[in-house]
């Protein structure tokens, strides 16, 4: 891939949250602490169902007094729906916002005064640098190759983050099983929120059985949903597919077996994988 190069995230939505309560009221809903939410620090958060189902992603971060949501297209009406619903009589206003555009950039970039934000993403640094900006198509990178959707995915494959509208399932994926705690996505000094207690016990009784793992296609055609097994064990499954990348589902114990005697998984359909560590 030719550097410098963009991702455009042309399903993106925006909303606002303002109001005497807005502190208050997102602390006791999301997963990350907005206590660190700053003009020049922005958050990767989730909400959850009370137990602890994942329901939407979305990034936050703050401009004057207004913190401003970054979510998919997919998420977007299902969770302005919820918001309002556990807003109830909080002083709070919550709008939609339309003259925002994001973008994931790979390549040094000048900023220009109609960047909102311009910072590492959160999640992961090798994924980009995010840039929140008005224009629909700014001139500051009219010298960068946009890359696909499915080129972005696969970067996020690699780097074991998983792209949620397609990774992941409403109403039923964990975080933690997901790689979440390692995506500067959950805070657990914060307190109580919606789904804490499941998420919290999930790690504190060493709860988790199973998790993604990022792996490279050495041999095969692989499919989505594809059960993973060989003539002994049953690994798992692939959920995503990206050219020569899987993200897979797999049962930990089973996985870590073949890292630690840096073994491939040969699958009894001929499909070959290697983990990418």
């Amino acid at each position: 891939m030719t550097v410098p190069y963009f991702y455009k995230n042309s399903n993106s939505r925006f909303l606002s949250i303002e109001g005497e309560n807005s502190n208050e009221f997102l602390q006791n809903l999301i997963t990350n602490d907005i206590n660190q939410c700053s003009k020049d620090n922005f958050l990767y958060s989730c909400l959850l169902t009370p137990q602890g189902k994942f329901l939407s992603d979305f990034f936050i971060f703050k401009k004057d007094e207004k913190y401003l949501l970054e979510t998919h297209s997919f998420f977007y009406e299902k969770l302005l729906k919820k918001l309002n619903l556990y807003k109830l009589r909080s002083k709070v206003h919550i709008k939609e916002v339309y003259n925002l555009h994001s973008y994931s950039v790979f390549g040094d970039l000048q900023k220009d005064q109609n960047t909102l934000i311009f910072n590492i993403d959160p999640r992961n640094a090798n994924i980009g640098v995010k840039l929140i900006h008005t224009k629909k198509d700014p001139e500051i990178l009219g010298e960068f190759n946009n890359i696909s959707e499915e080129k972005y995915h696969e970067i996020l494959i690699q780097n074991l983050v998983p792209l949620s509208h397609y990774d992941l399932e409403e109403n039923k994926s964990l975080l933690l099983e997901n790689n979440f705690e390692n995506l500067n996505s959950i805070s657990w000094n914060k307190g109580c929120y919606v789904g804490q207690e499941i998420t919290a016990r999930m790690k504190y009784r060493a709860l988790l059985k199973k998790k993604i793992y990022s792996l490279e296609i050495k041999d095969g055609s692989p499919i989505i949903g594809q059960l993973i097994k060989d003539n002994e064990s049953e690994f798992g499954k692939i959920i995503s597919i990206k050219n020569n990348f899987v993200l897979a589902m797999l049962k930990i114990e089973l996985a870590d077996k073949k890292i630690i005697t840096k073994k491939q998984i040969k699958t009894n359909e001929g499909l070959v994988l290697e983990f990418i560590l």
